[in-house]
């Protein structure tokens, strides 16, 4: 994985938090999310330096909480893995946290914490870390989402610190459905796949992005 900010390289800074990783039981968590096992591989470094992006760029707003949205293109599987890492370290720095997992047809950051894909919010092994699936069964074609992701998690988003939504690009799922279920977010980072992701797409989706009044903090090549 290498960062590429938008925004330059100072917003990858690291926040100089060295807290460990989580004391889970193994099994309890999906190898792949490492930063559950391990804090000094350069995937969990480069995790810690996406968090200190993110917690960078938010402003001040009325909310408790704050609203990030990681979106994919040509990258689901990384993607997941990647926002379930993220969604760790965001954790061990003692900030609640919500994965929303919108990938309706596929869902996969649950099964990377061992909780059922479709169900309603669940603790993980991590502590202060909950995943919602909102994937549902058959439900591939229809938009990301009828409501912004805030209004729809607003409980729950209110007593977290932080919201990370997940997002990846289809043909049936484009960039504007995504900027319209994620209205009201503090940030979003476009995650896309190195040597196969067209530039079109991506200028096209920052556009929207731009258009909806979303800042972006940064890219990420995977």
């Amino acid at each position: 994985m290498r960062l590429r900010s938008t925004t330059g390289p100072a917003s990858f800074r690291s926040d100089g938090d060295d807290t460990g990783p989580s004391h889970v039981a193994p099994g309890s968590v999906d190898p792949l999310v490492v930063a559950a096992y391990a804090a000094d591989t350069p995937y969990v470094v480069a995790a810690r330096a996406i968090r200190s992006s993110i917690l960078q760029s938010y402003g001040e707003t009325d909310r408790r909480s704050r609203a990030c949205a990681l979106i994919g293109v040509d990258c689901d599987e990384a993607l997941a893995v990647l926002a379930a890492n993220i969604g760790v370290v965001m954790a061990q720095a003692g900030s609640h946290t919500l994965i929303v997992d919108t990938n309706r047809a596929h869902p996969r950051i649950a099964s990377l914490f061992q909780l059922a894909d479709h169900a309603d919010h669940q603790g993980t092994a991590i502590p202060g870390l909950l995943v919602q699936g909102t994937g549902s069964d058959g439900g591939s074609g229809e938009p990301i989402e009828r409501r912004s992701l805030l209004e729809q998690h607003d409980a729950v988003a209110t007593s977290s610190g932080q919201m990370l939504a997940v997002a990846a690009i289809h043909s049936t799922n484009g960039a504007t459905s995504i900027a319209d279920a994620i209205s009201g977010f503090d940030a979003a980072v476009i995650v896309v796949r190195k040597h196969r992701t067209k530039r079109s797409d991506v200028r096209g989706l920052i556009e929207v992005l731009d258009q909806h009044g979303i800042p972006i903090t940064g890219t990420v090549l995977v």
